[in-house]
């Protein structure tokens, strides 16, 4: 047998009856499925149905961590900088301008 030219269907005797049978019960099946779900909102929002969600306050964290590292008189000075993101603040603006004079998404 040259699997190239294989088809499936070709190793059963349907005849058109069947076929469209077939094509009919699983039209029903499908809108019977469509149906049932039909008006159900699912509660989950995120990638797991039942997971709790975790407020992690991501707004403050970011205002915090740009008051603390980028605004005009940060909390940390620049060797603290430094350590924290294990780049100089120098070469971590020079690489953030270019970025955005680059791409329109960093704006």
């Amino acid at each position: 047998m040259n699997h190239s030219n294989f088809n499936f269907y070709d190793t059963f005797d349907f005849d058109d009856d069947t076929s469209v049978f077939a094509f009919q019960v699983a039209a029903a099946v499908i809108a019977e499925e469509e149906s049932n779900n039909q008006g159900r909102r699912t509660r989950s929002r995120g990638s797991i149905p039942g997971h709790n969600i975790v407020n992690r306050n991501r707004k403050e964290g970011e205002l915090k961590l740009y008051n603390d590292y980028f605004a005009e008189n940060p909390k940390f000075t620049k060797t603290q900088f430094q350590r924290r993101f294990r780049i100089n603040r120098h070469l971590f603006f020079w690489i953030a301008n270019a970025m955005e004079a680059h791409n329109l998404y960093f704006k």
